[in-house]
């Protein structure tokens, strides 16, 4: 007696059942997709948000250093103490905050800082300000004369010196927040 079932038909039989079955791996695959690449862009917008909440925080500090070391701005309003404080606030800021750059914010951070103090000057002790006390003196009706002693005179860093670095920094952090130029 001959199999009403010859190779062909089961063959179709195979073929209808599969396809819906891989069709639906398929579908699953694609919409896995679609929420893996949905997420990443959630959480890369997430990581340029708190890029920005740093930004915000920390730009308006490393003006002020930039503005008392160039003597523009609101230079004569800052006091040494109060330049030395928001350094050790930006330390502590970079430091805790630089890992969520990709670029290496940190060590664009540090060229600035070293252009503006000489850091490591003892245990307990703080940075001195590279700069000329006395031009200072001339233009600010506050001065204290125990601030003297916070300033680096003889290794005074040069304006443009400073310039460079403040704008490197500024461009990675416009990098890392994606602006254009």
């Amino acid at each position: 007696m001959d199999s009403p079932w010859n190779s062909l038909e089961v063959t179709n039989v195979i073929i209808s059942a599969l396809t819906p079955i891989i069709g639906g791996i398929i579908a699953w695959k694609l919409a896995k997709i679609g929420k893996d690449i949905e997420t990443r862009q959630w959480t890369d917008r997430k990581i340029i948000e708190k890029r920005l909440e740093i930004y915000e925080k920390l730009v308006p500090s490393l003006n002020d250093l930039y503005c008392f070391f160039l003597y523009i701005g609101n230079w004569k309003e800052l006091t040494p103490l109060q330049i030395i404080e928001a350094k050790r606030v930006l330390d502590k800021n970079f430091h805790i905050y630089s890992h969520l750059f990709e670029r290496n914010i940190l060590h664009y951070y540090d060229a600035f800082i070293q252009n503006c103090f000489q850091t490591y000057t003892g245990m307990g002790k703080d940075a001195k300000i590279r700069s000329n006390w006395e031009n200072r003196v001339k233009h600010t009706t506050n001065w204290k004369k125990e601030w003297n002693n916070l300033f680096l005179p003889e290794d005074a860093t040069s304006k443009d010196e400073i310039r460079g670095a403040y704008e490197a920094l500024l461009n990675i952090f416009r990098a890392e927040l994606e602006l254009k130029a």
